[in-house]
């Protein structure tokens, strides 16, 4: 009977469960939707409060430990990620997408976070690449920056 019964309160539980994420999720979308206006202002490579808690989300899964909070992080678009961006235009383009459709895109391309050695010859603690068809090793995008530098 308990059996039965548990099975029977499983789907109810469950259900509660996802209703509460959901409503988590949209307030986090509106948090950073309202800090919106202070994202991308300057091509300053250091992310400010905003633009560190909208790459914290985005890149939840991939970061693991690593905060954005004060990193320096460069930007490389295109379909090769070949391209160097600004902090700018990455964050001009994501304002676009918000504005024509209304909503935050699901990922916002590929992230590479460097090691103590590699933010010594780079000079940036993180790479986000994005509108890229190929996946860049470390080796690749530290080669892209010294050349750039």
């Amino acid at each position: 009977m308990k059996q039965l019964f548990l099975v029977l309160c499983l789907p109810l539980i469950l259900n509660v469960s996802l209703i509460g994420q959901e409503k988590s999720a949209e307030d986090i979308q509106k948090n950073i939707i309202k800090c919106f206006e202070e994202m991308g202002k300057d091509t300053i490579s250091t992310l400010n409060f905003c633009e560190s808690k909208y790459l914290n989300l985005n890149f939840q899964k991939e970061k693991g430990a690593f905060n954005f909070c004060k990193k320096r992080v460069a930007f490389f678009r295109g379909n090769a990620g070949t391209i160097k961006s600004t902090k700018k235009e990455y964050f001009d383009r994501l304002k676009q997408f918000i504005s024509q459709n209304g909503f935050l895109p699901s990922s916002s391309g590929q992230l590479i976070i460097f090691n103590e050695e590699e933010v010594k010859q780079t000079g940036y603690d993180a790479v986000v690449i994005s509108f890229s068809k190929k996946y860049l090793t470390n080796k690749e995008v530290i080669k892209r920056l010294k050349y750039k530098l």
